[in-house]
């Protein structure tokens, strides 16, 4: 009897104790409460995210799970990627164009703003706007169009892209003078200064520095003092800083400058981070403190190694750099001589592409999109609209078949240039080995006969005989055989037959002299081909393409290019 008290005592406790977890259950806004106005990337907030994730889950609550998701993106700096992937599936999987449209842009953000990977940032906000186009999130349609803004700036398209800033700001600033809750306003702030950070920066690039300057000083006193927008008053300060340093005031600009730099650091925004260095080192080098200059300009270099990304503006620091170095130390100049070309072809490479794409994806979708409106208001003004489509169509088609052609004659360029580093020919002797043994019996020539020839084909080759006239049974007679024999050892140990292996002699010699004699480049092309010993020209260029791969013209103006005689 004492055991079954004891027994039914301890089941009471348990189920009290069950009974009390339930009813302790918090609901989605007291979870969410806890890390609401935390920072972004403050990892403090993740056990409350995780706690509101599992909880929608349990309740297979959808969009509170797309809600939990993206505060995983907003607080888990290690782990942002795979929370946007995570928040997208969900709004895919929940059909709602706006969430689908939103999640886009966020992978975007992360990459254009933490990983700098513009070509996929770009990706990103293309489909954002594909989803946005007929949105009644009118906060959301104008943060995509400023994130289109911010793609055009870094192609440099900076008339295009202040229009979109500037759109953007009269929009946010209508609406902050609204009644709305906190959270909506402080979104609403937060991309108003975005905007008009974005707006002092183009019109700097644009020259407009009266009013990049004006724009500044309203943009830094709104955020002055102002804690929850401390990263948007750093951005006013360092273009305040950059500013002064154009007007020469160094002193000043290194204070806002120097003021600047801890929060950017903070916040881990390497991008602005770099500039910051590259102007603190600019005023360095003007002062003559050459330590400072090493360290500011160093630090671009750690960014870049790490990062892969620099800015166009800033790479100039390397000039400095390999400048110093120059004589004093042949590996560091050597490094950063490497690092400038590293860094230019990044640049070089990012550029056409995001050009090439968000013409062919946005531009022309705007266009289509103007037509439509043009179409509603009647038939007089349809043929407008379809010259410029047509228009619109003809020349993308122009532009990217011409950029297509490029990229393939680079290619082939930069392949025939490995090639010619390497000392490859196109015409090697064959490699025997077990697999030719059956060949080799079957040959018309005794080793003596074949090492013979070889010896007599090589200073053939060497005394560059080749570039004379000459056919099969005239080189026979030069090497006293007969063409028979030769013919035999030419495919053996070629691999090909006779004609092709003088054509190959000659469009080697010509490829070689073109890429180490810099008077061949100004050779006509019928020069070029007497050169080497081909008769025609037609044959010259058709034979010159089908051993390098390009044409001849065409390798002679990338070269030149190359060595900037262009």
């Amino acid at each position: 009897m004492k055991k079954l008290n004891y027994f039914l005592v301890f089941i009471f406790a348990f189920s009290q104790h069950i009974f009390s977890q339930q009813k302790k259950e918090r609901t989605f806004w007291e979870i969410r409460k806890n890390y609401q106005k935390m920072t972004i990337d403050d990892i403090r907030a993740m056990p409350y995210v995780k706690d509101y994730i599992q909880k929608s889950k349990r309740q297979n609550n959808l969009p509170k799970l797309i809600q939990g998701y993206r505060d995983g993106r907003q607080f888990d700096f290690a782990n942002k990627m795979k929370y946007a992937d995570s928040a997208l599936a969900a709004s895919i999987k929940y059909k709602n164009n706006d969430d689908i449209s939103k999640d886009y842009l966020s992978k975007g953000i992360i990459y254009y703003f933490y990983q700098k990977k513009y070509k996929l940032a770009l990706n990103e906000y293309l489909k954002a706007y594909k989803y946005s186009k007929d949105s009644k999130d009118e906060y959301h349609y104008y943060k995509v169009l400023y994130h289109l803004g911010i793609v055009k700036e870094h192609l440099g398209y900076y008339d295009e892209a202040l229009e979109h800033f500037s759109n953007c700001a009269e929009f946010y600033s209508t609406k902050m003078n609204s009644k709305m809750h906190e959270n909506i306003l402080f979104n609403y702030k937060k991309a108003y200064y975005n905007s008009l950070h974005q707006m002092t920066i183009v019109n700097r690039y644009l020259k407009n520095f009266l009013k990049s300057d004006s724009l500044i000083n309203l943009g830094y006193h709104l955020t002055r003092n102002d804690g929850d927008f401390l990263i948007e008053n750093s951005y006013f300060l360092k273009c305040r800083g950059i500013s002064k340093f154009h007007k020469k005031d160094y002193s000043g600009a290194k204070l806002d400058l120097e003021q600047a730099l801890p929060i950017l650091l903070q916040r881990n925004d390497f991008a602005w981070t770099s500039v910051i260095y590259y102007y603190l080192g600019k005023i360095s080098e003007v002062r003559n403190q050459l330590p400072n200059t090493i360290k500011y300009y160093g630090a671009i270099d750690s960014i870049f190694e790490k990062q892969q990304f620099i800015f166009p503006e800033i790479y100039r620091g390397y000039n400095y750099l390999i400048s110093y170095y120059k004589d004093k130390d042949l590996n560091k100049q050597l490094y950063y001589t490497n690092q400038l070309l590293k860094a230019d072809s990044l640049v070089t490479k990012d550029y056409p592409y995001l050009s090439n794409k968000l013409h062919k994806d946005y531009d022309r979708n705007t266009l289509i999109q103007e037509k439509e409106k043009i179409e509603t208001t009647g038939r007089n003004n349809m043929l407008f609209a379809n010259i410029l489509i047509v228009t619109g169509s003809l020349a993308f088609t122009i532009l990217s078949y011409k950029y297509i052609k490029d990229q393939k004659i680079k290619k082939q360029y930069d392949l025939l240039q490995k090639r010619i580093a390497e000392g490859n020919n196109v015409l090697l002797d064959k490699k025997v080995d077990e697999a030719d043994d059956n060949l080799l019996k079957k040959s018309l020539l005794t080793p003596e006969l074949s090492h013979e020839i070889r010896i007599k084909l090589d200073k053939f080759e060497k005394e560059l005989q080749f570039t004379k006239r000459l056919t099969q049974n005239s080189l026979a007679a030069k090497l006293n055989t007969n063409s028979r024999y030769l013919s035999a050892y030419i495919n053996e140990n070629k691999g090909v037959n006779f004609n092709k292996y003088i054509a190959g002699l000659r469009i080697n010699y010509i490829t070689t002299l073109l890429n180490s004699n810099n008077k061949y480049l100004n050779f006509t092309i019928e020069a070029l081909a007497e050169e080497c010993g081909i008769v025609a020209r037609q044959n010259f260029s058709k034979l010159f393409f089908e051993i390098n791969g390009i044409r001849p013209a065409d390798y002679i103006k990338k070269r030149k290019q190359e060595l900037g005689l262009s």
